[in-house]
């Protein structure tokens, strides 16, 4: 899960407002009893046995206040829930715009590796201050999975073991990571010590990616691809969700918001599906496989296929999904008339 804030987004001619802690992270509304956020998704995934690792962006806190990210680790950590590192440098100064500034570039690809490590030691120290054991952060997420092959690097000076940003559904986009020896699974980067866990994808019938995100595939591409990858004997599947998949917005202003209930039953169809098939499939934490990789470095299993061998989705499943999303759009409509 990734765990952010908002900055100031301009799309034409209409502006977006900056959006902190209680709004885009908790889903705090005032038309809701109850939060549509993280705590949400913590309910969701005890209630089946589950943890889950959250990418926490920690920048933000210059923008949106160190005591709210304090509250958001501690809440996550206390219930045993895996904190790790996540970085967006727009953050910064999340209002940007109305102060008359630039935008910086939002992606940890376009600045120097001596800078992209001095950012990730910079989020992982304000993790440590909201009360993250510091021997715990070892996994990092880049904003807009946007990282490149010197994020390895960066990492590696920054003491972090594991990265999770190799995303092809995102090459045309922000992801700028390339790599001859990546494969579907886990593997060692150029960078020794440092591993990727690649975010999990598949290839739709109209012959692209698409990677494995609760808000963007149905429940049973994602029960497809599971059963595929294991056939395959790609022992790691990672998917991604974020704070705010699971609502709504109406009114940032008016702060007021409505359930998300198609991706709130995509997320707890999964919790559920994982635990009737714990024999098949094990939930691990990106915390507790970078610390057995920091232990002890795996040994490389040359059994396990090339990085072009993605599962494809079957027409079926594909039109299910242009339905589903179709009727989210229709929901939404609706809801705020």
């Amino acid at each position: 899960m990734d765990v952010e804030c908002a900055e100031e987004r301009i799309t034409g001619d209409s502006k977006s407002p900056a959006m902190g802690y209680d709004l885009r992270i908790w889903g705090r509304f005032v038309n809701q009893r109850d939060p549509l956020g993280i705590e949400l998704i913590m309910r969701e995934l005890e209630a089946h046995g589950q943890r889950g690792t959250f990418f926490v962006e920690a920048i933000g806190s210059y923008s949106f206040g160190m005591d709210g990210l304090t509250n958001v680790c501690q809440a996550l950590h206390s219930r045993g829930h895996d904190v790790q590192l996540h970085v967006h440098p727009v953050q910064r100064r999340a209002d940007w715009h109305t102060r008359g500034e630039a935008r910086v570039s939002d992606d940890i690809a376009d600045y120097p590796v001596e800078e992209q490590a001095r950012l990730l030691l910079e989020g992982r120290d304000l993790l440590v201050r909201a009360g993250v054991p510091a021997s715990e952060l070892l996994g990092y997420r880049a904003g807009n999975f946007g990282a490149n092959n010197d994020t390895w690097r960066a990492m590696k000076l920054a003491g972090l073991v594991l990265s999770s940003n190799y995303n092809p559904c995102y090459f045309n986009k922000n992801c700028k990571m390339q790599y001859p020896g990546a494969r579907l699974g886990l593997f060692e980067t150029p960078e020794k010590g440092v591993y990727e866990l690649p975010v999990t994808n598949f290839i739709e019938p109209t012959k692209r990616f698409r990677h494995l995100q609760i808000t963007a595939v149905t429940l049973d591409e994602i029960k497809h691809c599971l059963l595929r990858y294991r056939a395959l004997g790609v022992k790691e599947v990672t998917l991604v969700t974020h704070s705010f998949e699971f609502y709504f917005l109406d009114s940032a202003e008016a702060r007021r918001g409505y359930p998300n209930r198609l991706n709130v039953e995509r997320l707890r169809g999964l919790c559920r599906f994982l635990k009737e098939n714990s024999r098949d499939f094990e939930v691990d934490t990106v915390g507790s496989l970078a610390r057995r990789l920091a232990d002890a470095s795996p040994e490389a299993d040359e059994s396990e296929p090339p990085s072009l061998q993605f599962p494809h989705s079957n027409a079926i499943h594909h039109a299910r999904r242009v339905v589903e999303q179709a009727y989210k759009r229709v929901a939404q409509r609706l809801t705020f008339g």
